[in-house]
């Protein structure tokens, strides 16, 4: 797969680095952290200008992200009603969506760059609790500024090993997508161990 993305990349440049970052952030699982290492390490070397790929990604990064955003906030009720017969999955959306409303603008913005394998989710559960379009697109954009920034400077300064260094990120997407699970799994069951504890004093 990820040789494949950096082949079509090669070929239509800018423009693939557009559609596949988009792709990626609108929660089709691909190489867009490799392919952005790849980009830095190419421009550092003269083949591409930084601002060219990196408003590129930008764009393609931000559109991936409202497209998840459309998808939740206008097919929300249609999803809602198909999930009835797996009442597991509705409950975890549920919650999700939930946690999106705690947290609101700082869930969106850690999600674009620290904790960016769950991006895809927090688009959607944004959309489906109506957080206000403009608030998305402002943390949206600050984020994906940070892991842009981020990756594309990375692949620069460490253009002569992008090799070792894309296999350390891509271990590292895991781990931090693990971690960000574990954390929401542990602060719902802290809120409801603080719920029983709170019904158990009011008898």
């Amino acid at each position: 797969m990820t040789e494949t993305i950096l082949s079509i990349f090669s070929i239509y440049g800018a423009p693939a680095l557009f559609v596949i970052v988009a792709a990626g952030q609108f929660g089709i699982p691909l190489p867009t952290s490799i392919l952005l290492l790849t980009a830095g390490a190419l421009q550092a070397n003269g083949d591409l200008s930084f601002w060219q790929i990196f408003i590129w990604a930008l764009a393609g990064a931000v559109t991936g992200d409202h497209l998840g955003y459309a998808t939740g906030r206008f097919a929300g009720a249609a999803m809602r009603d198909n999930l009835d017969r797996w009442p597991k999955l509705r409950n975890s959306l549920d919650k999700a969506e939930a946690l999106t409303r705690k947290w609101g603008d700082g869930s969106i913005f850690l999600s674009r760059w620290l904790f960016s394998p769950v991006g895809p989710y927090v688009n959607l559960t944004s959309g489906l609790s109506v957080h206000p379009l403009y608030r998305f697109t402002f943390a949206d954009i600050a984020g994906e500024v940070i892991w842009i920034g981020g990756y594309l400077s990375l692949g620069a300064l460490f253009a002569e090993s992008i090799g070792e260094i894309a296999d350390i990120v891509a271990n590292a997407a895991w781990m931090i997508g693990a971690g960000a699970i574990t954390f929401i799994l542990g602060w719902q069951l802290l809120v409801r161990i603080r719920r029983i504890k709170a019904a158990g004093k009011t008898r």
